[in-house]
């Protein structure tokens, strides 16, 4: 058995988003997506799926192999798929829609979510979840479907490395019972083990690599994942953020506990830990956007008697989820606001226009922002909240779904508007892949504490 892909085009408002593809997927094997943002690689995922054109845009040519109810398919945004309250009322949904008879429902829906290491999380209210914990979610809900063919779409982009090592090692094991396992994914670490067929896509085009081609896309991801360097932050100096005896409660339960600990003005602190560890939950808290116990001043105010409008011109939250920083329907609609509203004087129309091209964005402005793929609705978001240009930017994976030359861009745009104006940027990323330039400090989260790693810096 085989899956055909012959002579497919595809086009959303009469712009080309696939262009002549011609694939034959052979089978029970593993697959693996590779390309920039925006290069097509969700949009086929979608046609297999049988979700285009059927809502939304036009297709010409074939995809031959997919029978009907025999794919699943995991979003980029795992919310997006979510309809219910808990895992496992999302999981028993997605199984009674198979019409399993229900006396088997209860077990299947224990060993999908076992599968996934997400058996802890069953009875959790959804939008309670990381962004990480609704990926094992959703990837249990794919793998209780049980379909022949499986397709995902940045399975891992907000889990740390433990669980996607081990979930990545889990479809394989889905691989080797017979299943076809088709991943689109930017970070190609830990893929070379398991021997997988890339496919590389640019432009709305792709090609099978062969031989050195996919050893060198192996060896770059190996080198770009190098350790992150960090000095401890010297002592005496001001903090701009205090956080004395925080205390952060989740349903009940202790998330977080921090006696004393500073963040520091016009410096990029990374912020790391475990999947559902409570790193964005300390976001929410710092943006005063949920309750906590303690103390937390902002340049020396306690930020609970802090008016909201005013200190949101202060400090900025980037979502993890880039559709929820959007407040208009197409590109152009929010480029204007962030130009209305902005206060970051970098961001002159030309400099705009400048960035829109390095990341790839021109000629989208009539574009619905949700209609972009996730890699682009990422930078877009990016580029809006640093033309807000609040002094500090807490920034909440904005490195997910992006390719490594995305990464790169970004960079350069941060340093640049950086240069003219300083902002204090604190960022919570499990991808650590080309970050090792740009990191002041470390903190690291984990058994409910947060400390600075890294060791002294010694002047020369």
């Amino acid at each position: 058995m085989e899956y055909r892909i012959q002579h497919l085009n595809f086009a959303y408002q009469e712009e080309p988003v696939l262009v002549d593809l011609n694939l034959t997927l052979p089978a029970g094997e593993l697959y693996l997506f590779s390309g920039p943002s925006g290069s097509g690689k969700s949009t086929l995922l979608r046609i297999m799926a049988g979700l285009l054109p059927r809502y939304g845009g036009t297709l010409t040519g074939e995809v031959s192999g997919v029978e009907p109810g025999t794919a699943s398919l995991m979003f980029q945004d795992p919310s997006l798929q979510f309809a219910l309250d808990t895992p496992r009322h999302e999981v028993e949904f997605a199984l009674e829609n198979l019409a399993l008879p229900a006396n088997q429902i209860p077990a299947k829906v224990e060993q999908a979510l076992k599968f996934c290491q997400a058996d802890h999380l069953a009875d959790r209210r959804l939008v309670t979840l990381s962004g990480g914990e609704q990926q094992l979610v959703a990837l249990a809900i794919t793998v209780a479907m049980d379909s022949q063919l499986i397709l995902l779409d940045e399975p891992f982009a907000s889990l740390d490395h433990d669980h996607r090592t081990q979930l990545l090692a889990r479809l394989v094991e889905l691989k080797n019972q017979g299943k076809t396992v088709i991943i689109a994914d930017h970070d190609l670490q830990g893929y070379r083990q398991y021997q997988p067929t890339v496919i590389a896509f640019e432009k709305g085009r792709c090609r099978l690599l062969q031989g050195e081609e996919v050893t060198e896309r192996f060896d770059q991801a190996e080198q770009l994942a190098k350790p992150l360097p960090a000095y401890l932050p010297t002592e005496g100096t001001t903090p701009l953020f205090s956080l004395a005896d925080l205390k952060l409660i989740t349903n009940g339960a202790t998330l977080l506990t921090i006696d004393q600990l500073g963040l520091f003005k016009d410096r990029v602190t990374l912020l790391t830990g475990e999947s559902g560890s409570g790193k964005t939950t300390l976001f929410r808290a710092l943006t005063k956007l949920r309750p906590y116990l303690g103390s937390v001043t902002y340049q020396g105010q306690e930020i609970k008697q802090a008016k909201a409008a005013p200190y949101a011109r202060q400090v900025g939250l980037v979502f993890q989820r880039a559709s929820d920083q959007y407040l208009n329907v197409t590109v152009k609609e929010e480029l204007e606001l962030s130009q209305q509203q902005g206060q970051n004087p970098y961001f002159t129309p030309e400099r705009v226009q400048a960035a829109l091209k390095k990341l790839g964005l021109t000629g989208m402005d009539e574009r619905v922002v949700y209609s972009l793929s996730g890699g682009q609705q990422k930078k877009l978001q990016l580029l809006l909240m640093l033309m807000m240009g609040q002094p500090v930017l807490l920034l909440d994976e904005p490195f997910a779904g992006l390719d490594s030359k995305s990464i790169e861009v970004v960079w350069e745009l941060i340093d640049a508007s950086r240069q003219v104006w300083p902002q204090t940027l604190i960022i919570i990323s499990h991808q650590l892949a080309g970050l090792a330039n740009h990191i002041d400090y470390r903190l690291h989260l984990a058994d409910h504490h947060l400390t600075y790693q890294g060791e002294v810096h010694h002047e020369s």
